[in-house]
This record gives structure tokens, sequence and C-alpha cells, in this order.
């Protein structure tokens, strides 16, 4: 073996392939980026990389036969190597390999930079497909296969790919494409037309560079109209975009961008009906979208995607509207979801469906481990899907339900990534910031939500309770009024004109509020109840809100704090404890974390009962968690504990610390209880060892002054029907 590496370094055929083999290195990573740059494919590139290193036995049998000398290339056996001539050419090879070394490392080192910049800098938006078959049915048609690309396109875990939601919203847009790139931070935008004739289709695509107007690819697909044709177009596609692109699929993400989820053009014409109807979330939509789903799956019972829109549509229904009961939701929701990945164990939908269902769950009771099996579900989608947004705002949700703050803003700010005009992440990450105590940004985010969503009432009734929170009654008010004028529906903002009325002692309006309800209204039974419990008839409102439970006519999840609240100011200890424990089983545990903070109003509810029924060891024991938990918690906005520290305080005989909270509340902007306690200050029990002591009343006397004031602006600015300016404040402050 020694005399055979001898002669290796003898006929140079070591030096050799130390250089072949950097230059083939330099040469696979050029061809890496060029290949792709000007079309080539992905086979091409691994044949061109055979053959790089296939040229490596070559030049070593090459090596082995010749030698390249100042005279020519000659046969080994006539070249004398103790010559002066030889050993200059061995030490010019030396100095070749070295350099070699420099250029091979400088390539690496440059193109290994700039792939991964490349990689994360594919983003793409696919904007809505024009239709140009004479037929306005087929628009539908058009939106089905331009939702399907955008599905395989996301599979792609090397490009950005943005949601539906954001780019429906270009449909005949007049805005150039440099200003939509600008707008949905892409740098380039897929556009296509589809043209419907008879039996066949025809499809053009072209890819655009967003800040040129470049065109980096264009192609047109005619077929015969069979799903296999469709979906082997919607394929072609995703590869040629990912070519174009210089993204390179996994084989797990080349057997996805060419699934076929059904053979069946009736059961896929249903499953795009149903996902029109599902993206739009509306009560009837969603009911529509069921019943869709269901019927594309009585034509393609293995149709995975149709059972996991199935089970999505289900899910909504309970969660958005409470039109089916938990129960039959969930187990509905989970049976479709088992099927959906019997059929198909890479569904991402799937996963961030299971995960909804389970982090649900696991938020109505802060109890189990569902919060980690919904954490696993969701990372599994996005494993898979490494553009769903939903997947991304789901998680969000259940990181901030779990009070992992900083997480759940990074992964609101992801799903606003790849949806940047979606509206759940809008209205909903400006809560986590009000939850942290930075008001400032929570405003500033929601108000740019009624920018881009000027008409949608959501972000301006979560406008108005924030501004409620923050003691700034008139400015919620008006921020309510504009808010139930474009829902059309009285308990829009959670009878946010209710609350403000009693709070400015003016109850003549709040019997007005309560005479908006028609009769048809769902919650038209419980007017009884407010009514009983503005009359201070506190013992008839809590009867008659438990009869609404016991009968079936409301959800009992609506009702159970009324009847807590209700009965406790009526005395009846029973009755509030079992529906605060109903309202919060995690009070009911005896784990030491059963305070939290979003359960401290209960807590210091079950205390006070607790109190009154003589076990003062366990009240006492609530109250403290009570004050260590607000301690982390902001006082004022839609999250805030309001007054909890003075209550907690005078309910364990505290007065003096009671008095000085009560003095920071006023100081802080506190203007009111109902926000926080679902009860006025004048009514609130917990503050009665303190109510007569002259420093509460003169408090009790300015914060009466400051609400006056606040109550005659509004009223001014209702009369001179100017509410406009009032919501104005909101920007500047």
């Amino acid at each position: 073996m020694r005399n055979f590496l001898d002669e290796l370094r003898r006929r140079n055929v070591l030096r050799v392939a130390a250089a072949y083999a950097l230059t083939a290195w330099i040469f696979i990573e050029a061809g890496s980026v060029l290949l792709p740059t000007f079309g080539g494919s992905e086979r091409l590139f691994r044949i061109y990389t055979i053959l790089v290193i296939a040229g490596f036995v070559v030049s070593a049998i090459l090596a082995w036969l010749f030698e390249w000398t100042p005279e020519g290339v000659k046969l080994d056996r006539n070249v004398d190597r103790q010559a002066p001539a030889a050993r200059r050419s061995n030490q010019r090879m030396n100095y070749a390999i070295i350099a070699l070394l420099v250029v091979a490392l400088t390539v690496s080192v440059l193109f290994n930079v700039r792939s991964p910049v490349q990689s994360v800098a594919s983003s793409i938006a696919v904007l809505p497909f024009t239709s140009r078959s004479a037929n306005p049915d087929n628009q539908l048609f058009a939106d089905g296969i331009h939702d399907d690309l955008l599905t395989r396109l996301a599979n792609i875990q090397a490009l950005k790919v943005i949601s539906r939601t954001s780019v429906m919203g270009y449909r005949d847009t007049t805005k150039n494409l440099r200003q939509i790139g600008e707008e949905l931070g892409v740098e380039t935008i897929l556009e296509g037309a589809v043209q419907r004739v008879g039996d066949s289709v025809r499809i053009n695509m072209q890819l655009i560079d967003a800040s040129t107007d470049d065109h980096l690819w264009a192609n047109t697909y005619e077929r015969q109209l069979t799903m296999e044709n469709i979906f082997s177009i919607q394929s072609e596609i995703s590869e040629a975009v990912a070519v174009a692109l210089r993204a390179t699929l996994s084989r797990e993400e080349q057997v996805r961008v060419a699934a076929m989820p059904t053979v069946d053009l009736r059961a896929y014409r249903l499953y795009k009906e149903a996902k029109s109807n599902l993206y739009l979330r509306r009560l009837e939509t969603l009911r529509k979208a069921r019943e869709q789903f269901a019927e594309a799956l009585a034509l393609d019972p293995a149709y995975a995607e149709a059972h996991a829109g199935l089970a999505e549509s289900t899910l909504l229904l309970w969660i958005n509207h409470l039109d089916l009961e938990q129960e039959e939701a969930v187990s509905a929701a989970r049976k479709s979801l088992e099927t959906a990945l019997q059929l198909d164990p890479n569904l991402a939908d799937a996963y961030a469906i299971l995960g909804l269902i389970d982090s649900t769950l696991w938020t109505q009771s802060r109890t189990g481990v569902k919060n980690a099996d919904a954490e696993a579900a969701f990372r599994r989608a996005i494993a898979l899907n490494p553009n769903h947004a939903s997947a991304y705002m789901w998680f969000a949700s259940l990181r901030n339900d779990e009070e992992r703050l900083d997480e759940a803003i990074e992964l609101y700010q992801k799903s606003l990534e790849l949806d940047p005009l979606a509206r759940i992440p809008y209205s909903n990450l400006p809560h986590v910031y009000a939850k942290k105590g930075l008001h400032r940004e929570a405003m500033q985010l929601w108000l740019e939500a009624v920018r881009i969503h000027n008409d949608w009432p959501t972000v301006y009734q979560y406008i108005a309770i924030e501004l409620w929170g923050l003691g700034r009654l008139d400015e919620a008010f008006a921020w309510h009024a504009r808010a139930a004028e474009l829902a059309d529906d009285p308990l829009t903002a959670g009878n946010l004109d209710l609350a403000v009325m009693i709070e400015f002692n003016e109850f003549e309006r709040a019997y007005q509020t309560l005479s908006k309800y028609p009769e048809t209204h769902m919650f038209y039974p419980a007017l009884e109840g407010f009514r009983a419990f503005l009359n201070g008839e506190f013992r008839e409102a809590s009867q008659h809100f438990a009869g609404l439970i016991e009968s079936g006519a409301l959800p009992g999840k609506f009702l159970y704090e009324l009847v807590a609240d209700t009965a406790l100011l009526a005395g009846d200890w029973d009755l509030a404890r079992q529906h605060i424990l109903l309202s919060d089983p995690l009070l009911g545990s005896d784990t030491t974390n059963r305070v939290n903070r979003a359960n401290t109003r209960s807590a210091v509810k079950l205390a006070y009962i607790e109190q009154q029924q003589g076990r003062n060891a366990s009240a006492s024991e609530l109250l403290g968690r009570t004050l260590d938990v607000i301690g982390e918690s902001p006082r004022l906005g839609t999250h805030g504990y309001g007054i909890r520290d003075v209550q907690a305080y005078a309910l364990l005989g505290r007065k003096e610390e009671a008095l000085a909270a009560f003095r920071d509340a006023l100081d802080e902007g506190f203007r009111g209880s109902l926000m926080f306690d679902g009860w006025p200050l004048f009514s609130d029990p917990y503050i009665d060892s303190i109510r007569d002591d002259p420093r509460f009343v003169a408090m009790q006397d300015e914060l009466d002054g400051y609400l006056a004031i606040m109550r005659d602006r509004l009223f001014e600015a209702e009369a001179n029907d100017n509410l406009a300016t009032l919501r104005a404040i909101a920007g500047t402050t």
C-alpha cells in the first residue's frame, strides 16, 4: 500500500485529484445558482453534477498515464522525474492548487451567503385570476384554480406566499404592480387568466418582478377539462414558478405539489363553493359551507380536503356563532379530521384545525394538557405548510391565552407577513399589546385596521372597549355608535352604550337602550333580567338568568357570569358559587395556579363568598394570590384589572392600602367599575369597609366630577351630530 501511495505521488495523481476536486467544487457551486437563473431544472442540475464528478475519474486515469512537461504531454515512462524542468512543473502545480483553493473558498462564501438571502427573498403574491369565459359562473371555477395554486405554492418551504385573504382584495384593482408589491411585501407577482369553453380549459400565466415589471416567466396551458389535467397544470405551474424563483423542492414538497385530491369534477366544484362560503365566516355562509362540504363528500368520500373543510365549518359555527352545541361540534369536527388524516397524513389544514379545537377547549378550563396537544398540532401544520397564516394566527391566540405574550406577538406578526390585509390578526394583535400595558401601540394598530377595513364593525368595537377601559367614556361611546351603525345590531360592543349611561347615572337612557332589541333578537329573552338588575332587583335577575340556562333558551356560557354577579348581590351564595365555577372551572381545582390573569374577577368574587360563609383562610389565599397576579397586569384598558387591588385590600381589612390603591387608580385614569366588575361602583360590595371613610367619599366626588365633564361633552357632540370629533381624539393621543 505504501509503495502504491508513493507511486501516486510520483505520478502527480494526488495533485491532479486535488486540483480537479477544487475546480469541480467551483463549477458545482456556480451551477447551483446559475442553472436555475437561466431556467434549468433540478433534473438538469443533477445530470450536470454527475458529469462533473465523472470527470474526476477520467482526470485521475490520465494523470496516471501521462505527464504535462514543458515539451508537451508525454507518457509517464518517458519523463525524467529528477530533471529541473519536472521539479518546476510540480512546483507550478502546487501554486495552482493553492490558487484554486482560494477561488473555491471565495465562491463558496459568496454563493452560500447569497443563497439564504435569496431563499428568504423568494416572495410571491398570486393575484386573483381573470375569467375569460362568457359565462359569469365560470369566475368561481377560475377562483378555485387560483385557490388550489396558492395552496400548492404555500407548501414550498423556500417561498413566502401571501394568503388568499389579502390577494383577493386586488381583484379588478387599478393599482400598478409596484404598488401592490409594496403593500403586500413581495418581490414577485403571479398573474393568470382562465378560459373555459365546453370541455376544454386554457390558462395563461405570467410571473413578474414587482419592482421592475420585468417578465420572469410565462406560459400557456391548454388541455381537455378533466380533474387530472387541472391538477397537472397546477403542478406544472408550481414547479415552473419554483424554478424561476430558484426555490428547490424537497421530495415531500414535490409529492404535495403534485397531489390530486379528487377525481370527481362535481365534488371539486362543490368543495370550491364551500371554501368561498367558509372564507366569509358569517353565520349563513358557514351553514351553507357545511352543507356543501357534506355534498362533496357524498360524491367523493375519499376527498381529504373536504373532510377538513367540513370540520372547520362545523367548529366555527360553534366558536364564532354558538350555532351548535360544543359537544356536538367538537365530536363531529374530530371525526372529520380523523378521516381526513387517514386519507392524507400530511394535510396541513387538518392539523391546524385540530390545534384550534384543542386550544379552544384548553382556554375554557386552563387545565390539562390540551394546550400542549394544540401546540404540537400547530407546529405540524406549519412544518407541512410554512405559509399557513391561519395556523400562525391560531397558535398566536393560544400563546396569548397562555400569557406567553412576546411569543404571541411574534406569531401574529408572522401571520400578518403572510396575510397583510387579514382582519383577525389586525384586531387581535393589539389585544396582546394592551395586555402588556402598551396602550398607545395597541391603539395605533387598531386605528391602522380601521384605515384598511373601514366598514368592519369589530375593530370599532375593540377601540370602544379599550377606551372604556382607559376611562375615556365619551370617546368610547362615540366609537361604539359607529360600530353599531355598521353592524346594525344592538348587541354590538357588548352593550357599551348601556354601561356608559349607567356610569353617567343616566338610567332613563339605559332603559331606552334595552328597548332597542327586537323580539326576534337572540338575546331578547334576557332583557327582563337586565331590567330587574337596573331596578336593583338582584334576586329576580339571577333567577331569570338561571332559568334561561336551565330551559336552554340561551347559551350557558353567556349567562354564567350574569347569574353569579346578580346572585352575589342578592346574597345567594350557593347559586353564585355554582355559576362562578361553571364559568371558571380552574378556580374549583386545588392547583397552585388556579388564580391567573384571566380569572381574577372570578377569584375575588369567590373569595367574597368564602368570607360570607366563614371560610376566611380560603378567602385570604384567593385574595393574596390575586394581588400577586395583578402585579403583572395593567390597571386600565381592555385587559386591565380596574380596582381589583382596592377590593382585595378592603376585603383583607387593609384599609390604608385600599385607600392608597384607589388614589392611584384615579390618578391613572380609572373612571368606573362596570368594565371590570359588571356592576357600578356604588353597588360594589367588596369596598363596603372603606365606603364611608371621608377620604374615599372625597375621591368619589372627584370621580363624579370627571364623569360629569365627559357626560356633558358627549351630549354636546350628540346634539351637534358630531360624534366624529370625539372619535378623532384617539388618533392624537
